[in-house]
């Protein structure tokens, strides 16, 4: 039978918090009881302690590191912090693994991007298996870094940029595959700086962009969720050439580059195209997106697969709206009739 702590552990990893009325009705025990058992949990550094008295909510304690950049090392900087996570709350293999990649990458880029002097790693623990771990630095911001080196005019075209991966300024040290792995590597990444947020959610399998109260320096927050994190092989497997083993296809998610629910002008194709001649297969998703106009479409599927027909772009979420104007340019262009609308 379990014991009352481990009744406890499994009533919070449900829950994300636990009361003492909560735990009283949990294990059947009086209230006396169950302030016995959590204290015993405070003291011992299992759990925190959330406000005073009846009102009190009890938590996993929150793990809180912070690392100077100058000759720090990312795989040892994250070691102490998955040693207490493996105290607190360990994670399932899968999980662990995935997570340790994502962490050690985004601390690797405040090392040699950020030109800050500290990183910040905290790690949260919540209800349904959830672990948030957020990477923060005081750097100069990724995006106004991206902007500075490849000439993108705002936060919004370099997060359209960053998604395709393969984008770098130091070619001889860096792939561009980190960032562009790390979001597709936990159940949900978002990207804060200058007060932009890139949030993808790999449960629904969406990309989009939002507001972020982070103006100066980078945060990253990874979220994995036990039973929900996407396995690390089946992640590169996705992306990689099965002959060349090379990191060969992408996906780009139109609304990122779109001024609402439209696409008409070749010019916005232009864009949304910019750095996909390094892959041989792009998956275009056109989820919510509502309007193509005909030079957008002519753009994509006549001129660009014309001067580039080793490239195989394969288009998906479709209205039938959109569905038509794609089949319509491909006619045109003798290529391809049929395309996935979803």
């Amino acid at each position: 039978m379990p014991s009352p702590t481990d009744r406890v552990r499994t009533l919070l990893d449900r829950e994300g918090t636990v009361s003492n009325r909560a735990v009283v009705g949990a294990l059947g025990v009086s209230p006396a009881t169950a302030h016995r058992v959590l204290r015993a949990l405070v003291m011992a550094g299992a759990l925190e302690a959330r406000g005073k008295g009846p009102a009190a909510v009890y938590a996993y304690p929150t793990i809180d590191r912070r690392f100077r950049l100058k000759g720090l090392e990312e795989d040892r900087a994250w070691q102490v912090v998955a040693e207490e996570i493996g105290r607190i709350r360990p994670l399932p293999s899968a999980e662990a693994s995935s997570l340790q990649y994502a962490a050690v990458e985004i601390i690797n880029n405040a090392i040699d991007h950020s030109s800050g002097k500290k990183v910040r790693v905290t790690v949260q623990f919540g209800a349904g298996g959830s672990t948030v771990t957020t990477v923060a630095d005081d750097g100069v911001g990724v995006f106004r870094k991206v902007c500075e080196d490849f000439g993108f005019s705002s936060a919004h075209e370099a997060i359209v940029q960053l998604e395709k991966g393969k984008l770098t300024s130091d070619p001889a040290r860096h792939s561009g595959e980190g960032l562009f792995f790390t979001s597709k590597a936990v159940t949900r990444f978002r990207l804060e700086s200058q007060s932009v947020a890139w949030v993808v959610d790999n449960v629904v399998g969406d990309s989009g962009i939002g507001t972020a109260a982070v103006r100066r320096g980078t945060q990253v927050v990874l979220e994995v969720v036990r039973g929900h994190t996407p396995r690390l092989e089946d992640v590169f497997r996705a992306y990689t050439d099965p002959r060349t083993l090379r990191f060969a296809k992408t996906r780009v998610t139109i609304k990122l580059g779109a001024h609402g629910r439209t696409l008409v002008s070749r010019s916005e194709a232009r864009r949304l195209l910019d750095g996909i001649g390094k892959f041989t297969h792009v998956t275009l998703d056109f989820s919510g997106i509502d309007v193509v106009g005909q030079g957008f479409c002519d753009e994509v599927f006549r001129v660009f697969a014309r001067a580039h027909p080793k490239i195989v772009l394969e288009p998906v979420g479709m209205s039938d709206a959109v569905a038509f104007m794609v089949q319509r340019a491909r006619a045109v262009s003798g290529g391809p009739k049929r395309s996935r609308k979803s």
